[in-house]
This record gives C-alpha cells, sequence and structure tokens, in this order.
C-alpha cells in the first residue's frame, strides 16, 4: 500500500468528522441554517495589505480593517480575497461554503481558531495577520503581503506571529506517539508509556493519570483494554460557523474546533512457569527408595545472570506466576533428600505466544552396588556357596526383590538411598543361616559383605538318666574294690 495514499485517507477522514460535527451543530440550530448581517468594522491604524490577482493582473490595496456580525459585534474573516463586500448582504451558516475543499475548510477553520483572540493574540494586528493567513489557503493563486503604507512597499513583518500559528494548526493535528499502537503486558506488571511528539499533556482520559508527558498503567488483570484519549479545544465555548451570501463575499465566525480523539490498546495475559520434579529412574513422580523428590531448590535468574528468586518444589511441583515476557533460566540450588544435584541449566523464554511454560525436571537418586559373597565350610576349606537366596526389605517391612547367589557364591544388587535388611532364606544342608543384614544407603559406593555358613554342631545324646546311673555304678564300684 502507498504510505502516501493511507496518510491522505486518514486526512480526509479526520476532515469529514469535522464537517460532521458541524453538520449536527447546524440541525441543532432549530432545525434550520442561522442567518446573519455583517458590515466592516474598525480599521486596524499602521498596518496596511495587499492582494494581487494573478489571473487579472490586478492588485488590490487596503488598511486592514475588521468585519463584524450587525447582532453580536463578534468579528468575522474574509473567505474569498478578490470579491467584493456587500453591505446588508443577507447570509445564512454553510459547512460547504462555495469554492472551498474539505481541506481547506479544515484548514482554514484550525487557523480562524488559532489567530485573533486564541489566548494571548488580543492585539488587533493578530486579526490582520490570521486574515492574510486565510487568504493564502482559501485562494492559493493569489499573493497577499503586508505593506509599509497604503499601496506602499511589500514588507516581511509579522513572520514570528505566522510561524506561531502555523505551529499550532500543524501541532493539533498531532498525535501521541504511541497512537493506536498495542500493548502486551504481564498481569500485575507496571506499564509506563512516554509520548515521543510530546502533546499528550493536551488529552484527557478521566481513567488514566498523565504526569509528565508518561501514562503509567499498573494492577491489570487479564483482559482487553481499549484507552481513548481525547484532545478537546473549548476555548472559545462556541462552534465555529461558516457563512455564505449570493451577493457577498463568504465569510467566516471563529469558534471551537472538532475534538481530536485517538487510542491505544493493552492486552494483559497471565504467565505462568510450572516444574514438574521426576525421579529419573521411574520417569514419575514417584520418588525411588526412601528419597524424597521435595525440598529440591531452583535458584531463578534472568537474561543478565541477576537472580530473581528461589523456588522450592512442593508436592513435586512449583509454580511461578506472571513472570514478565522475556529470556530466564533456572539451576538446582539443593536436591531433595537422597538424590543427586542436578548440574544442567534450563533456559526458557516467555513470550506473548508462549505464556505458560511447563518444564519436567529429572532428578536421580543416589544408588549402592550391594555385592554379597557366601561361602560355607571350614575356615581352612571355606567352598563358595551358589543358589543361595536372599530377600531385600525396606524400610516399611515391604519385600522389593529376590537375589540368588551365582556359582562363584556372588549376589548382587543395586538399591536407592535408604534402609535395608537382607534376610538369607535357604542354606546348603548341615550349615546353619546367616543373621540378617542390616544396609544403609547413603553413597554411591560399592559395598561387598562376605558371610559364611556354619556347620550345625552335632547334637549331645547323653541324658540326664545315663549321668545318674554311671554315677550310681561307679559309687558301687568303689564301694565293693
Amino acid at each position: 500500500m502507498n504510505p502516501v495514499k493511507k496518510k491522505g485517507g486518514i486526512f480526509i477522514k479526520k476532515i469529514n468528522i469535522f464537517l460532521i460535527i458541524l453538520f449536527t451543530f447546524f440541525i441543532s440550530l432549530n432545525g434550520k441554517a442561522k442567518t446573519a448581517n455583517f458590515y466592516e468594522a474598525e480599521h486596524i491604524n499602521g498596518i496596511y495589505m495587499n492582494k494581487y490577482n494573478v489571473v487579472e493582473k490586478t492588485i488590490y490595496y487596503q488598511t486592514a480593517r475588521f468585519f463584524r456580525n450587525r447582532e453580536t459585534n463578534e468579528f468575522a474573516y474574509c473567505l474569498e480575497p478578490f470579491r467584493f463586500f456587500t453591505d446588508g448582504s443577507p447570509y445564512e451558516s454553510t459547512i460547504t461554503p462555495d469554492g472551498l475543499s474539505p481541506e481547506q475548510i479544515n484548514t482554514i477553520a484550525k487557523i480562524a481558531h488559532f489567530g485573533y483572540g486564541y489566548k494571548n493574540h488580543t492585539e488587533p494586528k493578530w486579526y490582520a495577520i490570521t486574515q492574510l493567513m486565510i487568504w493564502k489557503v482559501a485562494e492559493p493563486t493569489g499573493d497577499y503581503y503586508f505593506t509599509d503604507k497604503l499601496n506602499g512597499n511589500r514588507i516581511t513583518a509579522y513572520q514570528d506571529e505566522i510561524n506561531e500559528i502555523n505551529n499550532l494548526v500543524q501541532n493539533y493535528a498531532t498525535l501521541p506517539s504511541f497512537a493506536n499502537k498495542t500493548y502486551n503486558l504481564v498481569e500485575d506488571k507496571t506499564l509506563i508509556i512516554e509520548d515521543e511528539n510530546e502533546v499528550l499533556s493536551l488529552y484527557t482520559n478521566d481513567n488514566l493519570k498523565i504526569e509528565n508527558n508518561k501514562i503509567k498503567l499498573e494492577n491489570l488483570k487479564e483482559g482487553t483494554y481499549e484507552y481513548i484519549l481525547t484532545k478537546k479545544e473549548e476555548f472559545y465555548n462556541k462552534p465555529l460557523i461558516f457563512y455564505q451570501s449570493n451577493q457577498s463575499q463568504n465569510l467566516v465566525q471563529t469558534g471551537d474546533i472538532a475534538n481530536i480523539e485517538t487510542k491505544f490498546t493493552v492486552n494483559i495475559q497471565k504467565t505462568y512457569l510450572e516444574i514438574t520434579k521426576i525421579d529419573k529412574d521411574t520417569l514419575s513422580i514417584i520418588p525411588s527408595g526412601n528419597a524424597s523428590l521435595d525440598g529440591a531448590i531452583y535458584e531463578l535468574f534472568n537474561e543478565n545472570n541477576e537472580k530473581l528468586k528461589e523456588l522450592t518444589i512442593k508436592d513435586n511441583q512449583s509454580i511461578v506466576e506472571n513472570l514478565d515476557y522475556g529470556n530466564y533460566y533456572l539451576k538446582e540450588k539443593k536436591a531433595g533428600i537422597g538424590y543427586k544435584l542436578d548440574e544442567k541449566k534450563y533456559e526458557f523464554s516467555v513470550t506473548k505466544e508462549n505464556n505458560k511454560i511447563e518444564l519436567i525436571l529429572e532428578n536421580e537418586v543416589i544408588k549402592k552396588r550391594i555385592i554379597i559373597e557366601k561361602k560355607y565350610g571350614e575356615d581352612n576349606n571355606l567352598k563358595n556357596e551358589n543358589n543361595i537366596s536372599f530377600i531385600v526389605i525396606n524400610e516399611k517391612e515391604i519385600i522389593i526383590d529376590t537375589i540368588t547367589t551365582n556359582e562363584l557364591g556372588i549376589a548382587e544388587i543395586i538399591l536407592p538411598y535408604g534402609e535395608y535388611k537382607i534376610v538369607q532364606q535357604n542354606t546348603t544342608e548341615g550349615y546353619q543361616k546367616i543373621d540378617p543384614i542390616t544396609i544403609d544407603v547413603k553413597d554411591e559406593l560399592d559395598e561387598k559383605i562376605e558371610c559364611k555358613d556354619l556347620k550345625i554342631p552335632v547334637p549331645n545324646t547323653y541324658t540326664e538318666k545315663e549321668k545318674k546311673f554311671w554315677k550310681l555304678l561307679i559309687q558301687i564300684l568303689l564301694i565293693i574294690l
């Protein structure tokens, strides 16, 4: 799309709005056009003006003077520099004075508004300056200038005043730099918008705090908010009116020009960071052994490596709401009981399109290899004891596994963090079982347990009766002998 055409389209739209407002005003005047009668009023001493008609090659010269409404004595400006004024001619209000385009009407309205009578523009010279500027817009083919005397020489007077009015006209249409923009913000965050065009102070909105050319928005909840800013010029408290006559030059009476409205939009989003802690071996939230996934602590950093907060895992999760848009990373500071510290750095970005971050983070439990070396026999003749089974019982008295020795008398198991009992289930005939073995897994160092079965002792069959019999027999023999 051609940007020039687009700009022109916006301009025409603003002009049409201005004309609609004028039209609404005219309809409100008892449903009919307002009539008026004007006269040539007092001269402005010392200010002389020339008008040169290029087509007719004719110069018209005059001492600057006011036009006034006979009924109200309010001043008016001429819109047709090369048409004569006829005193007593009837005028009717109009929104489309003859010979003027919408662009010209819009510009003339602003010049008239910001010209004579506006704020400090109270000296009569401002009327003459305003009138000359309106002629230049209404009939741009002509040449208009001030002279040093009646029909005198061209002078470059009042250029500063002309520039001042032109600046007011041009700046009136200047919108804040953020006009029609959309901002995306995280819930409960603060948004400060600064107007680079420095015209924000001229706009109002009762729901906005405007201070030092800035707007501050805070504590907004999820949703879309549209803010309309209005620029009002209510200096005269009356509308600007164009008047037209078939018998005389057209005129305009100054007044307030159309308000300007602009807007900006703010989209508020919730954001979430949700961490779920799982066991690396089980790939679930169920911890291994007697370890605990809860209690792990992560540190949250922004992209500038600034630590923002610490997150503690509880019930296998930790949730952070409303992180601002940006880049972040997590590092584990402390692992849960029985788990090894995760050294990885987890990077992620929170954006408008990716506002919910779900991270599943693993921890590896501390594990120990338990090696049982089983033998039987005499100390000087120990043999490997195979096919001997052991049950492994955890702290909850639950059997979690059974291991059996191989031909070398070796049985192995890897146990996660916790306390266990290993209980022998069978033995070689003629040999006793070993007492239960207690295992405490707190580190990852292999633990080897050497154990042997003891031979069952031969039972003593020498009874008490037999003892008494032989004792009595000995006593008898002693007596006989």
